[in-house]
């Protein structure tokens, strides 16, 4: 039997029942689990505010009908749940350890519950028996990651681990990162290694292979010196001759995280010549050929319900680059890019089907390393502050992964700095006033529903949140219409404040450039890419650093070219009349636009998915707009991969 089938045969959906479930793991919002609920029509309040579930219970015992009700609390007995409510309910535990007793407790914890079935059908092959701490660890290491240390022997073993830990595998927890250091670090033909940094940080092992292939390429073409980085010791240790890492290799151009050097008398046939930049644009054009080939392959069999978050944050990175490059080398390439839109629209119509399926346990779903939605910012921000870490949430509104291809490309010219690249959902409607309101506040929509269609009060909000969480009103700082601030002077004036922990800044240029503007996206790009470098982008960043800020640069939506389908004749029924959403306030209004449109989109259960009451959003799907027919535009406000799935980047000076 699954994990989630055991938990759920704890309760009887058929009665009328309300179910207090001790959830520390947060296994409610585990897909499968998540979907019986849903199917069920089952009621699920995740306990936080003693009002809004005083509420619901009372609603849900005057309604005439038969489904049960859950209240989901991390640990019942640290929360105070009124005791009629407590008296009549049934106490539920959903607790791993019930489930996987042979692991230790703290190391399941650390897992996603991806990863918990697995477990399950390794412990019944191999029957370990109880396991303490260390022999938890060692049995994830090698059941669930598929890494035995004893037989990582040599150089050539290590680079081929690395490359798979940090390009093909998902986030492995601290914990089990920790362990193989510790494991790695026995065997003393590495002692020259600094495991601490290139294991657990991606960022400093790409900057590693980066050093490594510059080396490589000097045994390529020796007369020519390559000045590149050589840690560690200016020795080629990396295997590129090996067909399997030949292969990473190509995959890691394509999608940007290596980057070509300047090198003369690598034949273009030859396999390196993707790492070798080209006045002409040669390897861009390899790059992007790559790129949409194995795009294409990804996509061609994709199941909708296979998926996860991690899935398409991946994918909206790689896709956000290929999109990028054919803008930039668009002299290069054919006229009709069919393929490319071909691609461009089945990932759109995929990824629409999976996010009115799964975004419901999205908002809830428990972070593992980074935040997976915005309005899990604060939280994931307050860990760092509690350190002393001072943090700079830099917004750039209206960011996607295309402008991101640009920004990365400058951050890339800068020395001692690291950068880990991330994703996260953005609200759905993907607006600024909704999406950018959940990252300030650290709540979901229905808690500012007075200021929902206003940015007018974002800063209150960012405020209250840092207040509530022990700061003074002295720590923290925000700011929008950054980018007024042009000179270095007055931005560092802004920020250099020495009692300020927590600072939130928008950028609105990108957002302001987007509206309006006719060339689509390929003009987009083409004024970001200028204004990046007037407003000298890289060298705010270093501000911020040398200001002791970590800076985490997000967006609180990306954006989507679209084509005009004609605007709607309906009055004024419409709160929000935006390039891509309506927003009405009654479900009539909702439903009759609705009609008038033949699929191309969406009636978005805004109740369900975190709105408050009576807001009925209309979303654009694919490339549809509410404008005069045949207009292209670049708006927001749909769901598309592009407007909901933004880049999060965590931007540290290098140690």
């Amino acid at each position: 039997m699954a994990w989630q089938s055991e938990l759920l045969s704890k309760l009887d959906f058929t009665a009328k029942q309300c179910f207090i479930i001790s959830d520390p793991e947060n296994l409610c919002f585990e897909p499968f689990i998540d979907a019986q609920f849903e199917e069920s029509k089952i009621e699920l309040i995740d306990y936080s505010d003693p009002v809004s579930l005083r509420l619901v219970y009372e609603n849900w015992l005057e309604e005439q009908n038969s489904k049960a009700l859950i209240i989901r609390c991390a640990e019942i007995d640290e929360n105070y749940i009124p005791f009629d409510i407590s008296l009549n309910a049934q106490s539920v535990n959903f607790h791993i350890n019930e489930i996987i007793p042979e692991l230790e407790n703290e190391t399941l914890r650390s897992l996603s519950p991806i990863y918990f079935q697995p477990i399950k059908e390794a412990i019944s092959n191999y029957r370990p028996g109880k396991l303490g701490r260390i022999a938890s660890l060692d049995f994830l290491l090698r059941h669930i990651y598929k890494i035995a240390p004893e037989i990582i022997q040599s150089e050539v073993d290590l680079v081929r681990l690395l490359i798979q830990k940090h390009y093909l595998s998902g986030d492995m927890p601290e914990v089990i990162e920790q362990r193989l250091i510790a494991l790695l670090e026995l065997n003393s033909a590495f002692n020259g290694w600094d495991f601490d940094r290139l294991l657990p940080n991606k960022a400093e092992f790409f900057e590693f292979l980066q050093a490594q292939w510059g080396l490589y390429l000097q045994t390529l073409v020796p007369v020519q010196e390559i000045k590149e980085p050589s840690w560690p010791q200016g020795k080629l240790i990396v295997p590129f001759e090996d067909q399997d890492i030949q292969v990473y290799v190509d995959n890691l151009f394509s999608d940007g995280l290596l980057k070509p050097i300047d090198l003369k008398g690598v034949p273009q046939e030859h396999w390196a010549s993707i790492g070798v930049a080209s006045d002409e644009g040669f390897s861009e054009l390899k790059r992007f050929s790559h790129l949409l080939s194995r795009l294409n392959k990804v996509f061609s069999n994709v199941e909708v319900n296979e998926q996860n978050a991690d899935f398409w944050g991946e994918h909206a990175f790689e896709l956000g680059m290929l999109n990028a490059l054919s803008h930039k080398i668009e002299k290069l390439l054919p006229s009709d890019l069919t393929s490319l839109k071909r691609l461009n629209d089945k990932v759109d119509n995929t990824f629409e089907q999976w996010l009115l399926d799964k975004f419901g346990s999205l908002i809830s779903l428990p972070s593992i390393r980074h935040p997976n939605m915005l309005h899990k910012i604060p939280d994931w921000l307050n860990r760092k502050v509690q350190d002393e870490q001072k943090v700079c949430l830099l917004v750039m509104d209206g960011m996607g992964f295309q402008q991101w291809a640009l920004f990365r490309e400058s951050l890339n010219s800068c020395s001692r700095v690291t950068m880990e690249e991330h994703y996260s959902f953005a609200w759905v409607p993907t607006i600024t006033s909704i999406s950018r309101q959940s990252m300030f506040s650290g709540k979901k929509p229905y808690f500012y529903a007075d200021s929902l269609l206003t940015t007018s009060k974002e800063g209150k909000l960012w405020q209250a949140y840092w207040e509530d969480h022990g700061l003074t009103s002295k720590e923290v700082l925000y700011a929008k219409k950054v980018e007024d601030r042009a000179t270095n002077e007055s931005f560092n004036d802004l920020i250099s404040d020495r009692h300020i922990m927590a600072a939130g800044l928008v950028i609105n240029f990108v957002d302001e450039q987007m509206h309006g503007m006719k060339n689509g996206m390929s003009g987009l790009n083409a004024v970001v890419s200028n204004w990046i470098k007037t407003w000298r982008f890289a060298e705010k960043i270093n501000i911020l650093l040398d200001a002791g800020y970590e800076v985490i640069v997000t967006a609180d939506h990306g954006n989507q070219e679209a084509i005009g389908c004609g605007a709607l004749r309906e009055g004024v029924k419409a709160e929000t009349k935006g390039e891509r959403v309506r927003i009405y306030d009654s479900e009539n209004a909702a439903t009759s636009s609705n009609d008038l449109l033949d699929g191309k989109v969406l009636k978005w259960p805004g109740k369900k998915y975190g709105l408050p009451e009576g807001r009925f959003p209309l979303v654009s799907k694919g490339t549809h707009a509410f404008v005069k027919e045949g207009n292209k535009i670049v708006g927001h406000g749909g769901i598309s991969l592009h407007e909901v799935v933004v880049p999060l980047a965590v931007i540290k000076r290098k140690l």
